[in-house]
């Protein structure tokens, strides 16, 4: 990648200490388990609203003017219960789900890929899901283990988050795994 490249996403980071802690309880848990998991670092917890790729310094300029006139109210959603995409049979992502919260998550996610498609984005194919990866499955091993530990958490409530902001985030990937930073913060707004 050119250093006029900038790797970045749109997302709602957790930041609720409560939550990021039980979640690392949730991984140890997991990882007890024997799995051969990559887990997410507690600081890069985020729920991603849309990943963007490498863009030009210009064209990230274009979608930061964009994400200004995003409109929402500030409101709570509930992190609960848990799963694995595409499913428990073939994990490749282990993810803790939104609750409470869902569909004002899924009007900014729409919002979003509007104004982004104005910019010439393709729309995402895929159903918006919103959930929270916490961790990336790097084979088979323990799936059954770790299916049947994920079953058992579909009602757990992880608590709740205020989103009152959208971040638009750099991801700088190194040997450590991806150091994320803000480029960009948009507040509540209403219309």
């Amino acid at each position: 990648m050119s250093e006029d490249q900038v790797r970045s996403f749109i997302s709602i980071d957790v930041e609720d200490q409560r939550i990021l802690s039980h979640v690392t309880s949730i991984l140890s848990s997991l990882q007890a388990l024997g799995g051969d998991l990559k887990p997410v670092e507690r600081e890069n917890i985020h729920l991603t609203l849309k990943f963007l790729g490498n863009l030009p310094v210009p064209r990230l300029g274009e979608v930061e003017s964009s994400l200004h006139q995003l409109i929402f109210p500030s409101f709570t959603a509930e992190i609960k219960g848990a799963g694995a995409f595409p499913n428990l049979n073939h994990m490749n992502v282990i993810w803790v789900g939104v609750n409470e919260g869902w569909n004002q998550v899924e009007q900014i996610y729409e919002q979003v890929e509007k104004l982004l498609s104005a910019l010439g984005f393709r729309r995402e194919n895929r159903p918006f899901s919103p959930h929270i990866t916490i961790a990336r499955v790097r084979s088979g091993r323990k799936r059954d283990e770790i299916a049947n530990f994920l079953r058992h958490l579909g009602d757990e409530s992880f608590g709740t988050i205020t989103v009152d902001k959208v971040r638009l985030k750099q991801s700088i990937l190194s040997s450590s795994g991806p150091k994320y930073s803000t480029l960009l913060e948009v507040p509540t707004r209403s219309k």
